[in-house]
């Protein structure tokens, strides 16, 4: 009895199935690609969701106060940042990492803690020397920024200028980690009263002010802070 030797595909029918299967991957890879990133964007959010808890949970323990972004006063060689004032508050050094960015979290130790360079910025106008800010005395906590992506975790030091602040928010994305709006075109923001946006760059940046003033440049003389009071979109 003879074997049937069952067909073979021949070399057409083959480079068709190729080309299908080449065909379905390039229509996958760019949702997938979106997908990645979106999942990204929500880590990020909830990082920033929960350091923003561990800002307001401090301010509750010190009488209202917001941290300062540094205390030269105590532990030299700097002082001490508001990653370490506010650690205690989460436990979890992780939540100081982008997880677009391409640095490291920063290991969970005061050492480790002070050397922090990272990613989220922290509005130094919601400080006052060695002393935060009374969160009581931001007058619209909804519209002030807190925390946000950057590439500098201070923003702005000591001089509200627009030219410290691009470099501040590593705009050209070629130094220490990738730009601010780097989900999707979006900077993801905490808000003082606790809630996280992603906002365009261009809503980030707009500002009733100068143009060569940082978006929430602060007037120190009396009357109650405006931090980050912009012409604000409905949340979306």
């Amino acid at each position: 009895m003879r074997r049937t030797i069952p067909p073979c595909f021949t070399l057409i029918e083959l480079l068709v199935v190729i080309g299908i299967c080449s065909v379905l991957t390039a229509l996958l890879l760019p949702a997938i690609s979106k997908a990645e990133n979106k999942a990204d964007q929500l880590n990020c959010s909830s990082n920033l969701k929960q350091l923003g808890a561990a800002f307001l949970l401090y301010a509750s323990d010190s009488r209202g106060r917001l941290p300062p972004y540094v205390n030269n006063s105590i532990y030299g060689h700097g002082g001490t940042n508001w990653a370490r004032y506010t650690f205690e508050y989460h436990n979890d050094a992780r939540l100081l990492d982008c997880p677009t960015s391409p640095q490291e979290a920063p290991e969970a130790t005061q050492e480790g803690l002070h050397l922090y360079d990272g990613n989220y910025g922290w509005n130094y106008d919601g400080t006052q020397g060695n002393r935060g800010k009374l969160s009581a005395h931001i007058d619209q906590p909804a519209s002030a920024y807190l925390l946000f992506d950057s590439g500098d975790p201070c923003v702005i030091y000591g001089a509200n200028n627009w030219e410290n602040l691009m470099e501040e928010l590593d705009l050209d994305w070629d130094s220490r980690c990738e730009g601010p709006n780097r989900h999707q075109g979006r900077v993801n923001t905490v808000f003082v009263d606790g809630h996280v946006q992603g906002l365009l760059l261009d809503i980030f940046l707009s500002a009733p002010c100068p143009s060569d003033e940082a978006p929430w440049y602060v007037e120190w003389d009396g009357g109650k802070l405006k931090l980050g009071v912009v012409p604000f979109p409905t949340r979306h």
